[in-house]
């Protein structure tokens, strides 16, 4: 049930970001409004730059900036049409002009700070996601895997459920690299990627460890499923996937969290799983522990979960 509400979940928060970024937009229009009507009721002078700044520096609250160009540009149309159409004081001419440019300056500096602090957010943003996201297949990486295996180790352990975890590597890869060039390898690796994360659910999670070593986390799953899905995959890529004529493989090692385990223990079991396909003929799946060979029939219903949860 929770991997089905994720998407409506989703959908709200995104609901939620536009609404709120036009809500935003629009209190800051009324903004401008109310400052240019109390300007030319009371002319202002040089104080109409700093509600106008303020108004420009509220321009945070909403995403992009092209927001912050509009409120900016308004604020400066408005200092000037309040210079024009506010009644006449007892100031001097120059004192007015000098107070009405001082007020365009505040703002302009307002904007230009505006662009930078949402500058370095962006910035931080694409840090993050780059931190985090292999380049080369757009899958998380071998820091993702980490930080993802410790937070489902915590709540398998605190809830008592189970995790799986597979090893996956694709088999000749070296070869390839060498026969037909590591251009040609990084494709076959992007194709596999591809192929692994369209055949599993939603809240199973892929990562790209290195080279063509991939991992799946597979949550709520015991190493009898697991092992039907890992077969069922190894299948379909060899079957999908083709270099020169030539099928691309996969060898798959799984293991499933023991009540006793820790993390490092578990990835240590996969790796010997991987071993073992590796070592007794490739575009194979081996479990350790060993487990008696399922019905092929339930290869069918495993793979339907993939995409539809």
């Amino acid at each position: 049930m929770h991997s089905q509400n994720l998407p409506f979940v989703a959908q709200l928060r995104f609901l939620f970001k536009e609404y709120a970024d036009r809500a935003n937009y629009m209190v800051l229009l009324v903004a401008m409004f109310a400052v240019l009507i109390f300007d030319l009721i009371s002319p202002l002078g040089i104080a109409a730059g700093v509600p106008y700044g303020i108004v420009v520096f509220g321009s945070l609250w909403v995403r992009g900036r092209a927001v912050t160009y509009v409120i900016a540009a308004m604020g400066v149309m408005f200092t000037l049409v309040g210079y024009y159409l506010s009644p006449i004081g007892l100031s001097p001419v120059n004192a007015v002009i000098i107070n009405r440019v001082l007020a365009i300056l505040v703002i302009f500096i307002t904007a230009m700070m505006v662009f930078r602090i949402k500058k370095t957010e962006a910035d931080v943003s694409l840090l993050k996601t780059q931190s985090v996201v292999d380049p080369l297949t757009l899958t998380n990486n071998q820091l993702a895997f980490e930080q993802g295996l410790d937070g489902e180790f915590f709540r398998t352990k605190r809830y008592q459920r189970h995790l799986s975890m597979a090893i996956i590597d694709v088999d000749h890869l070296t070869l390839i690299n060498d026969t037909h060039g590591y251009h040609c390898g990084d494709d076959v690796i992007k194709k596999v990627a591809k192929e692994l994360e369209s055949n599993i659910r939603k809240c199973d999670v892929l990562y790209r460890l290195a080279g063509g070593k991939f991992a799946i986390l597979f949550t709520e799953t015991g190493i009898a499923e697991a092992k039907r899905v890992g077969d069922a995959i190894c299948k379909k890529v060899a079957t999908n996937l083709k270099l020169e004529e030539k099928n691309i493989t996969i060898s798959i090692g799984i293991a499933t969290l023991e009540p006793k385990d820790h993390k490092r223990m578990l990835y240590r079991r996969a790796e010997e799983a991987l071993l073992l396909s590796k070592n007794s003929g490739k575009n194979k799946v081996s479990t350790l522990p060993h487990i008696i060979r399922q019905d092929k029939s339930s290869v069918a219903a495993i793979l339907s979960r993939s995409r539809s949860n």
